[in-house]
């Protein structure tokens, strides 16, 4: 059986999802979302684009990825933020489950290594409800992180709780917005990475859902993007979110974010080899993207029917990404014909094959609306963004 016959039999070809049908669906479930309707959260962040913090001003930062949690000490210079002691450990509950108290109790550790902070901004990758308090209730967890009983609690609260009463204030974002935020000039921010947000800048006036005697006119909405669950699904796309620990939730970003993206590529191979496609023991191989990406590029050794089959994934996790960004660039575009979107994830800028389908695809959707995106990276924006966050004022 040929691999386009075998990827079609399977609802699994690039070319089985339509963008346009897609990004009208994904549309229309974004202004739901905004009301408070339909599946997309659009969950309001409270934060608009950030008032200038005064050189030598200093906090704590943390970013709580779906596989690292990083921490900093910021700093903010004439030119810039600064930061310092900069450490990288695995994300808590991602090694096993663990208590409320164990995970906020993780997460502060890193902060007391530093020193003592009146303020943090806590980037956190995660659903989470805000109010204009800038703290806010876990919805549910995604990437796969265990930590159950957090779910509902206050994310900012309990983690200046577990760091005492030195702590003043602590001040959550989502890793798009900060993303977005310590970008600087940008209107969209975009994660690619072990998970899949997109965040952009919303006038409150179209925001039905939050309050109308807010101090500001526009604010971030942090999409959750991943959530939509518009489109086709794939045979082995539907096995692995069956298989995933919340499979009702976050259908987008297991059809195409890296943190799933391997185990649907391993189970493409697996139905391969039965088909005789493979080799017979391809059947229960895993698939680690580090290691695919780079037979991709011919560094490390895969047949090539593997590897075109990994191509194909690949593409096909790229377009709906395109769709999902497409989304937030339209809404955020207004006016404008050029939209900056910075991006931060190791999907995008490292995955073989990725970046190019991407483009290529986002740009078919935008052409013809007469828009453009200009893609903008800045390093460390995440922390940046927390720490910006950590001075804001309540909304």
């Amino acid at each position: 059986m040929l691999i386009h016959e075998f990827l079609a039999s399977h609802g699994a070809l690039p070319d089985q999802i339509s963008p346009e049908d897609s990004l009208k669906a994904l549309l229309t479930g974004m202004e739901l979302g905004l009301r408070g309707e339909g599946n997309i959260p659009m969950l309001p962040s409270f934060l608009s684009v950030p008032a200038a913090v005064e050189p030598g001003a200093v906090c704590c930062v943390l970013d709580a990825g779906g596989t690292n949690l990083r921490t900093a000490r910021a700093v903010k210079t004439v030119s810039g933020w600064r930061l310092e002691g900069l450490a990288r450990r695995p994300m808590p509950g991602t090694e096993g489950e663990v208590s409320c108290a164990g995970l906020y109790g993780a997460l502060a550790a890193p902060v007391r290594d530093l020193g003592n902070f009146e303020k943090v901004g806590f980037c956190f990758s995660y659903n989470v409800t805000m109010d204009r308090s800038l703290d806010g209730k876990l919805d549910f967890w995604c990437k796969e992180v265990r930590a159950p009983e957090a779910v509902g609690q206050p994310v900012g609260s309990s983690l200046k709780a577990a760091l005492g009463e030195d702590c003043k204030s602590v001040r959550v974002l989502n890793d798009s917005v900060a993303a977005m935020l310590g970008a600087g000039d940008v209107q969209v921010g975009a994660i690619l990475g072990t998970g899949i947000n997109v965040c952009y800048l919303e006038q409150c006036r179209d925001i039905p859902k939050v309050p109308g005697n807010l101090k500001s006119d526009s604010m971030i909405i942090s999409t959750e993007i991943g959530e939509f669950a518009g489109f086709p699904k794939s045979d082995f796309e539907a096995a692995v979110i069956g298989a995933s620990d919340e499979p009702g939730s976050a259908h987008a970003e297991k059809q195409c974010a890296g943190g799933y993206l391997g185990d649907v590529i391993s189970a493409i191979w697996s139905a391969a080899a039965e088909a005789g496609i493979l080799p017979a023991d391809f059947r229960n191989r895993g698939s680690d993207l580090v290691f695919v990406s780079r037979a991709l590029t011919g560094e490390e050794t895969l047949p090539e029917a593997a590897a075109e089959l990994a191509r194909q994934a690949i593409s096909r996790a790229a377009r709906i990404a395109a769709v999902l960004c497409a989304g937030p660039i339209l809404k955020a575009a207004r006016s404008r014909d050029t939209v900056r979107m910075a991006v931060e994830g190791s999907q995008y800028w490292r995955l073989t094959g990725f970046r190019e389908v991407f483009h290529g695809c986002l740009e078919e959707l935008l052409r013809p609306r007469g828009i453009r995106c200009e893609i903008v990276r800045q390093e460390n924006a995440c922390l940046i963004g927390a720490a910006l966050a950590a001075f804001a004022e309540e909304m």
